[in-house]
């Protein structure tokens, strides 16, 4: 059976889940300052994450890590706002970007987390000069929180598929870039008057 989640744009939800805000069940931080200056004086193994997409966020890398274990972040300023991540590891991030964790471990699969937030963060981002998305903002997002064997469940299903997606999407692009390589051969033909 289903009952109104009471979020508007999530609608009905199993009887069986519960609801809370991010920040009852998260504790919410921030990066840091990290500079291009910083990476090139200092470049090593772990990741630097910004506020971009590309790449998942990766920006560079350091020799030192200001985060270590399993993560949610998100941007919190710019075109690109509220886009949330999946972490695990040894990690840095950049000021623009939110961390999150869990303050019960056994209440949340991260996994899990990214693929919801990613449906509704865009309700919460403060649009004006500069979009934002900040902690106070974050901690107020309502939040559906299954089981947390139905979380992995969903996490499990949502990452092989969107892996899937992911890969016929690249697929894609290569034939788009071999179909604008021969585009280019025949119109360089043509106008040297090879054909």
């Amino acid at each position: 059976t289903y009952k109104d989640s009471g979020i508007e744009w999530i609608g009905e939800i199993p009887e069986h889940w519960d609801k809370a805000t991010v920040g009852l069940i998260c504790n919410l931080g921030r990066g840091r300052v990290i500079s291009a200056i910083e990476m090139a004086e200092n470049h090593g193994e772990f990741p630097v994450y910004s506020s971009q997409t590309k790449e998942y966020g990766l920006m560079g890398y350091l020799d030192t890590y200001d985060f270590e274990g399993k993560y949610v972040t998100w941007t919190t300023d710019g075109a690109n706002a509220g886009t949330v991540f999946y972490r695990e590891g040894k990690f840095n991030c950049t000021n623009v970007c939110g961390t999150i964790q869990p303050k019960n471990e056994n209440q949340l699969d991260l996994r899990f987390l990214p693929y919801f937030l990613n449906l509704g963060t865009k309700y919460s981002v403060r649009l004006d000069i500069n979009p934002k998305l900040m902690n106070g903002m974050m901690a107020k997002i309502p939040l559906i929180i299954p089981p947390t064997s139905e979380q992995s469940l969903i996490a499990d299903y949502l990452d092989r598929k969107t892996a899937e997606i992911d890969e016929l999407i690249a697929d894609k692009e290569k034939l788009i870039g071999l179909y604008e390589e021969e585009k280019t051969a025949i119109i360089n033909e043509l106008v040297t008057g090879k054909i």
